[in-house]
């Protein structure tokens, strides 16, 4: 590989996919962005020749179970495979692990990260090595623009219903009857996906490309689920000074889960509001800042691509 560039094939979502193979465009490599094929033996086999050229497979999510297409094709690969773990994919391997199913030659070959370290820790019960690493995918905001007059709630909900599957809808449906004078708004869910008749007090808002907007109409972002990755949405409402509830902890995030904890934490937030005592969540600001500058990110996985490759 003496004076020819590395080459990268990097397989997942288009979303993640081609963002990431831009931001590493910069680092002198021949990048290559395909739609991950999931458990099609035909698409697999349609990729071969572009797997077998890379000097470095990057997965972003993958199944591990026996005789899937990632395990064999592992029998054969002996050029390096990573596989970035982002959410709903870590659940599955796990279900695959307790199910007796699961590959021991993708738990022990590939370099696995995972893009938040509660998938991490979710992970070790496989005896795999993680570590965690952030995806670098610019998603925060350079500056925070002050609070609504009015105390108003922003939650995610997917339009897809496989999407839904780890999202507690039933708490989201019930926390507007909780807080009849609080404006939420539920995005991007067009209202024909939603139980009918809506509370009055509930918007249901489909996908935008402006969703500053959205932000700047909110005090609190919710995002309620029963099962997670690091969701580039919380980064994004952190950066921007917003309050968030969220099932996981971390610094900026009050940590709370069910109707019951949820509206315990939007009750506190509301009165402080109400007070004037609210002021733009500098914790997650911070804590953003800090953490998920992307271009720090770039360089840091650019770094930990490139010594894989030469190993």
């Amino acid at each position: 590989m003496s004076g020819e560039r590395p080459r990268l094939l990097i397989l997942g979502i288009p979303h993640f996919g081609n963002l990431l193979a831009e931001l590493l465009s910069g680092h002198d490599w021949e990048i290559r962005y395909e739609p991950h094929p999931g458990r099609n033996p035909g698409s697999w086999a349609k990729l071969m020749p572009k797997i077998a050229r890379a000097d470095l497979l990057y997965l972003i999510s993958a199944r591990i179970d026996r005789r899937s297409p990632l395990d064999r094709l592992l029998r054969a690969r002996r050029k390096p495979v990573v596989i970035h773990w982002v959410g709903t994919d870590a659940m599955r391997a796990v279900e695959a692990h307790r199910a007796r199913n699961l590959s021991v030659r993708a738990v022990e070959m590939p370099t696995h990260w995972a893009d938040a370290s509660w998938v991490r820790d979710e992970l070790k019960e496989l005896g795999m090595k993680v570590e965690h690493l952030p995806l670098p995918v610019p998603a925060a905001a350079a500056s925070a623009s002050p609070l609504p007059e009015g105390f108003r709630v922003l939650m995610y909900l997917p339009e897809d219903e496989r999407d839904r599957a780890v999202f507690d809808v039933e708490t989201m449906l019930e926390l507007p009857g909780a807080f009849p004078d609080v404006e939420f708004t539920v995005f991007p869910a067009p209202a024909h996906t939603l139980p009918t008749p809506m509370p009055p007090n509930l918007r249901a808002q489909a996908w935008t490309d402006d969703v500053d907007v959205l932000y700047q109409e909110a005090t609190v972002y919710a995002r309620l689920t029963t099962h997670d990755g690091m969701p580039l949405t919380v980064i994004e409402a952190l950066s921007r000074g917003r309050h968030v509830v969220y099932p996981h902890r971390f610094p900026g995030v009050t940590q709370a889960a069910g109707l019951d904890e949820v509206s315990t934490v939007l009750r506190d937030l509301k009165t402080r509001h109400e007070e004037g005592t609210l002021g733009l969540n500098q914790e997650g600001i911070a804590y953003v800042r800090d953490q998920y500058d992307a271009e720090t990110l770039t360089n840091r996985l650019a770094g930990r691509l490139r010594s894989l490759i030469e190993g």
